[in-house]
């Protein structure tokens, strides 16, 4: 379920960041730090992102979130979203950075021209798109056909119209700066960074981190997960949610990274205990049977945007545990 919610999240939003970035809010593995990517697109069942083109729509701010509509393909979002970008910041000894994202996908209709879509109750959005000023280029490489992106940025005209849960957020507007980035693939293949690739993702799989635990909720329509991963002095921290209902899917994931001890255990990997930062909340603990059982309870919670303390811990959370040598 979370696998395939994100897949569909990525495919939707992947170039919410300035073009020429390879980080999405959305796209959890190029959002985490690089010693960490390949345990989560492992565990997430993703692979690497190829470019693709765009819609970006930006919606300023309410209560210290950042709100954006965007859209590829047929699929179009609206993203609500607060923290740190991880690109541009590094934990101190002793701190912690974090992000969390929530993302409303539905199917629309995206063009060159426009964008439009419905999210049910919550609202819907029906823009038009007039540019502005001389079109930037972006060359990525070595392409067959088209040999570059092309970025326009202008003004986009018609309606947004959205309120989050428990109106959280409420967006009325009409005219709204953005972007758009044509076309929507290339085919392109640059020998040099292909190679650096080819060498990173040897390295990745050379070194994994030294303790890992996912835990995973699975419901029919809802699912739940977390992801701790701590190498050294650093951890990582991925919880992640999905709803879907009718014609459209909410995605929700909090990333955080810390540079200190936030998971301990006992020699046995009898018991263990995760005490995460902010904008996690209390604790999860970890218990091993001598039958093979295991249980993951305690008070660990995350809040999302629309979602307030979600809890990240219970009964029917299936635990799997790893620890290196």
């Amino acid at each position: 379920m979370i696998a395939r919610g994100l897949a569909l999240a990525a495919l939707a939003l992947s170039l919410l960041v300035p073009a020429g970035s390879s980080a999405s809010p959305l796209d959890i593995p190029a959002a985490a730090p690089r010693q960490f990517r390949a345990l989560v697109r492992a565990k997430l069942h993703t692979s690497e992102r190829r470019h693709s083109a765009d819609t970006l729509v930006e919606l300023g701010s309410q209560h210290g979130y950042r709100l954006t509509a965007i859209g590829e393909g047929n699929l179009v979002a609206f993203v609500v979203m607060r923290g740190r970008d991880f690109r541009h910041a590094h934990p101190k000894p002793g701190q912690a950075i974090s992000q969390v994202v929530t993302g409303y996908v539905t199917r629309g209709t995206v063009t060159p021209s426009r964008i439009e879509g419905s999210f049910g109750r919550f609202g819907s959005i029906a823009l038009r798109f007039h540019p502005s000023g001389r079109a930037a280029k972006q060359d990525p490489g070595r392409c067959r056909g088209h040999d570059r992106f092309t970025i326009r940025h202008g003004v986009f005209v018609g309606h947004v119209r959205f309120t989050g849960e428990n109106r959280y957020v409420t967006v009325r507007a009409h005219r709204a700066k953005g972007r758009v980035r044509t076309p929507r693939h290339l085919r392109c293949r640059n020998s040099h960074v292909v190679e650096l690739r080819a060498r990173a993702s040897s390295a990745k799989r050379a070194s994994q981190p030294e303790e890992w635990l996912f835990a995973e909720d699975r419901r029919p329509t809802d699912s739940t997960g977390l992801l701790m991963a701590q190498e050294g002095k650093v951890a990582l921290l991925l919880a992640l949610d999905e709803e879907t209902g009718g014609k459209m899917a909410v995605v929700r994931y909090a990333l955080a990274v810390a540079r200190r001890q936030v998971f301990s255990h006992d020699d046995a990997l009898t018991s263990a205990t995760l005490r995460p930062p902010r904008p996690f909340h209390g604790k999860g603990v970890y218990r091993a049977a001598p039958d093979g059982t295991t249980a993951w309870t305690g008070s660990l919670s995350i809040s999302f945007p629309g979602a307030p303390r979600l809890p990240l811990a219970g009964a029917d959370f299936a635990t799997d545990l790893e620890v290196g040598f």
